[in-house]
C-alpha cells in the first residue's frame, strides 16, 4: 500500500517490515547498523535505490485470487488422476509436513511445498500418461502387422515406425542358451578331479564336511584332504563297477580249526576250573594240578581198564 507524502503512517495501516525473527533474505541489510530490526527493514523496502522485486515474500493465497492458465491446466490432470486411480495421498493440494515420497519432488525448489508437491505429481502424471500412450501405439501396431486388427477398425491409427515386420519369425526351433562371456566361471570341484591333480585338496580353513578325512593325522590339512580324496573316489568307482556285475549267492563257507586244546598234556589246569574234566570225580589224594594232569588220556587208561 503507497504510504503518505509526508512519509508518516496512517492510523491502521503498517509499515512495510520485517517482522522481528524473519530468517529470509533481506537485500542490503548486512551492511545496515544502529537500528531496530523493524526500522531498518522498513527503510531498505521504502528506499527505490535498493533492487527488489516488488512482490511479497508469501504468495497470495486468497481463495478469490485469480489462478494462471498454467495452474488450471494442472489441477485439471491432477483431478482425473484422483478420479481414475483413486489416489488419496498425490492429491492437488499437498499439506506441508508431509513425510511420505513423492516422486520427481528433487527436481522442484525454490518455491512453496504445495507449489513444488503440484509440479512434481504433474510431471509425473504427464511421465506416465506418455508411457502408457506409447505402449498403447506399440499393442495397435502388433496388431494390425499380424493381421489381429484391421486398420479401419483404427481411425487414428499411429504412425508405424518399426523396421521389421511383428511378429518375428524364428529362425531356429529351439533358441540357443545365451552365455556371457563375461561371466563368472567356477573351478571345478575337487571331488570331480583327477587322482594325481595336485589341486584336487581344500585349503586350510575349510570347515565342510571331507569325507574319509577323520582316521588321518599328523599331516597338513591339504595333504590330509587330498589322501581322503582320492580314496573316496576310489571306493566311489569300486562301488560303481560292483553294480554291474553278477550277484553271487552261494559263497564257500571258509571253516575254522580250533587247534587250542582244552586239557593240557604235560601240566594240569589251573584251580577254580569249572568246566568238566573227564574221570575227575574218581581221582582222590592229589591236589587239583596233579589230578588234573593229562586229562584226556586219563580218560582213554580208565576206560580201558
Amino acid at each position: 500500500m503507497p504510504l503518505p507524502k509526508n512519509g508518516k503512517s496512517i492510523l491502521m495501516t503498517p509499515d512495510p517490515y520485517h517482522t522481528p525473527g524473519y530468517g529470509g533474505f533481506c537485500p542490503q541489510f548486512k551492511y545496515q547498523i544502529g537500528e531496530t530490526f523493524g526500522k531498518t527493514t522498513s527503510k531498505l523496502l521504502r528506499n527505490d535505490a535498493v533492487a527488489s522485486s516488488g512482490q511479497l515474500v508469501l504468495a497470495e493465497i486468497r481463495a478469490n485470487s485469480a489462478p494462471c492458465p498454467e495452474t488450471d491446466t494442472r489441477s485439471d490432470l491432477l483431478k482425473s488422476r484422483t478420479h481414475s486411480w483413486g489416489d488419496q495421498k498425490l492429491m492437488e493440494q499437498m499439506v506441508p509436513g508431509y513425510t511420505g515420497f513423492i516422486p520427481r519432488s528433487e527436481h522442484f525448489f525454490g518455491k512453496r511445498y504445495a507449489v513444488n508437491c503440484k509440479g512434481a505429481i504433474t510431471d509425473f502424471e504427464g511421465d506416465h500418461r506418455k508411457h502408457k500412450q506409447n505402449a498403447e501405439e506399440l499393442r495397435l501396431t502388433e496388431a494390425i502387422q499380424s493381421g489381429k486388427l484391421d486398420k479401419t477398425a483404427v481411425p487414428n491409427l499411429p504412425p508405424i515406425r518399426s523396421r521389421y515386420i511383428t511378429p518375428l519369425k524364428p529362425t531356429a526351433a529351439e533358441a540357443k542358451p545365451y552365455i556371457s562371456p563375461s561371466m563368472v566361471r567356477s573351478a571345478e570341484s575337487p571331488f570331480y578331479m583327477a587322482d594325481d591333480n595336485e589341486m584336487k585338496r581344500f585349503m586350510s580353513g575349510y570347515t565342510g564336511f571331507v569325507p574319509r578325512a577323520r582316521p588321518r593325522l599328523g599331516m597338513g590339512y591339504p595333504i590330509i584332504t587330498h589322501d581322503a580324496l582320492n580314496e573316496f573316489t576310489s571306493d566311489t568307482n569300486r562301488l560303481k563297477n560292483l553294480q554291474s556285475e553278477a550277484i553271487t549267492i552261494h559263497r564257500p563257507e571258509n571253516k575254522v580249526q580250533d587247534t587250542k586244546l582244552i586239557y593240557p598234556v604235560e601240566s594240569g589246569l589251573v584251580p577254580h576250573y569249572t568246566g568238566h574234566i573227564p574221570g575227575q570225580k574218581f581221582r582222590y589224594g592229589g591236589t587239583f594240578g596233579h589230578s588234573t594232569e593229562n586229562a584226556k588220556t586219563s580218560e582213554l587208561r580208565a576206560s580201558v581198564c
